[in-house]
């Protein structure tokens, strides 16, 4: 009898960790569209050797038909051994909403290091990041990753 209570308890408590939303799972919302411009860089700065600061503008294009909020957005280049300058991986919060089917852009400065004049002044800087929503639907994640050409305008 104890063995057949048992039993009936475990069957309980698997059906209702089976019915349960799972922690993990995506909202069904329509996925934003992400970019990334770089406003200020070395070629701005007279290119510095040493610690610098970047300035970027994230651009969000909401795509769902309800409003959703950035809260935060992580960073860092990925150029191997290359690239005008480094960032380490550092993250940015943020409390943004953005409208439902509108654009929204954040700007932030990012502490990078810069390598100078050189060889690399030139070479585009390779930058992958991850961007953290909330929406009524639940929480998500959009990862991106965005070359940013080091030529000025």
């Amino acid at each position: 009898m104890r063995r057949f209570q048992l039993l009936i308890l475990s069957l309980i408590v698997f059906a209702s960790c089976a019915s349960s939303k799972q922690a993990g799972s995506k909202p069904k919302i329509a996925q934003p569209s992400v970019g990334l411009q770089q406003e200020v860089g070395p070629a701005q700065l007279g290119y510095p050797y040493g610690p610098i600061e970047i300035k970027y503008n994230f651009a969000v294009q909401n795509n769902a038909a309800e409003t959703i909020t950035l809260i935060r957005v992580d960073i860092q280049s990925i150029n191997p051994a290359g690239g005008a300058y480094s960032l380490r991986h550092n993250f940015y919060n943020f409390k943004q909403e953005i409208p439902a089917n509108s654009v929204g852009v954040v700007t932030f400065w990012a502490r990078g290091f810069g390598w100078g004049r050189g060889l690399r002044e030139s070479e585009p800087v390779s930058v992958r990041g991850v961007a953290y929503f909330e929406s009524p639907s639940g929480t998500f994640q959009k990862v991106f990753i965005q070359e940013l050409s080091q030529y000025p305008d």
